[in-house]
């Protein structure tokens, strides 16, 4: 339907590298560079300059990246406009979500609604906050969803569900009798922190400024099984959404210590798309399934 050239073209540009940007199409890096040289011809100009490190955009390639994104876009429109005639018979959804949320929600969420509509299919990719906000913000994401989103003109915040950040420990751990725990409490002990500048690592570096502590974490990871495998050697502490281990909770694996600090019970998890872009069907029933699940278990952690 639309010349594979500029979705080749928004690849590399996205990528500022031919070799990742074909690995990710399933295409040969020759044809995909054909398909540059062809918009090149076209246009009368360079697109990209080529170093040893890779690709980047020159001015004409600059233009042409807004376009073709706001092309791309369109085309996802009407292919949901199409598959709204179809129902919810089958379609594809593209998620790009935060790996805190893959242990229980997801996994759950997507058991149902696939029990209710078999011919949907997930693509889901697994990512930080940052990037889970970019590849919706670059429409390569039907939905993102993420902890903590900053505000972005380019986004539209479908929900967010109130998700603060707990202590998590093992069932032996010094505090995990407490009622609440303060992060001066927990910095006496091993920390497994989030990377910086993911949502809730976001969260807990503005926690701590706010009272004065200094966190010196043991262990950073983008991994959450690392961290949680952390928490069984040496009294180890870390930082999470309690939807992140609700099955451990329920099993006693783990234990839950509310934080003390204001801050850290601010945070939520939220849904986010496109301002401009227009979801299919099945997109739009799925963040209706997530939202009543996330609901659901705030309903069970107050009960």
């Amino acid at each position: 339907m639309i010349n594979a050239g500029l979705r080749y073209f928004a690849a590399v540009a996205r990528h500022g590298s031919i070799r990742e940007a074909a690995e990710e199409l399933h295409v040969a890096q020759s044809a995909l560079s054909r398909q540059i040289q062809k918009l090149e011809e076209e246009l009368g100009a360079p697109l990209f300059q080529r170093h040893a490190r890779g690709v980047e955009l020159t001015s004409a390639g600059e233009i042409l990246l807004g376009f073709a994104q706001t092309i791309l876009r369109q085309v996802e429109k009407v292919r949901s406009e199409v598959d709204a005639l179809k129902g919810l018979r089958r379609g594809s959804v593209h998620i790009f979500a935060i790996e805190s949320l893959v242990p229980h929600l997801l996994p759950q969420v997507i058991a149902r609604f696939s029990r209710r509509y078999p011919g949907i299919n997930f693509v889901i990719s697994i990512d930080g906050s940052d990037r889970v906000v970019a590849a919706v913000r670059e429409g390569r994401a039907d939905i993102g969803f993420t902890y903590y989103a900053p505000p972005d003109p380019e986004l539209a915040m479908v929900f967010k569900v109130r998700a603060p950040l707990i202590a998590a420990m093992s069932a032996q751990h010094p505090l995990a009798g407490k009622s609440k725990v303060s992060l001066a409490e927990c910095a006496a002990y091993p920390i497994a922190a989030p990377m910086p500048n993911t949502g809730s690592r976001i969260v807990i570096d503005m926690a701590c400024k706010a009272s004065g502590v200094h966190l010196k974490p043991k262990l950073e990871s983008n991994s959450v099984p690392l961290r949680l495998e952390f928490l069984h050697t040496g009294n180890g502490i870390t930082f999470i959404p309690r939807i992140s281990i609700w099955g451990k909770l329920r099993a006693g694996e783990l234990v839950a210590v509310p934080i003390r600090e204001r801050v850290a019970n601010t945070s939520t998890i939220d849904a986010v798309t496109h301002v401009s872009r227009h979801l299919p069907l099945a997109a739009e029933e799925f963040l209706r399934a997530v939202q009543g699940e996330l609901q659901s278990l705030r309903s069970s952690e107050a009960a």
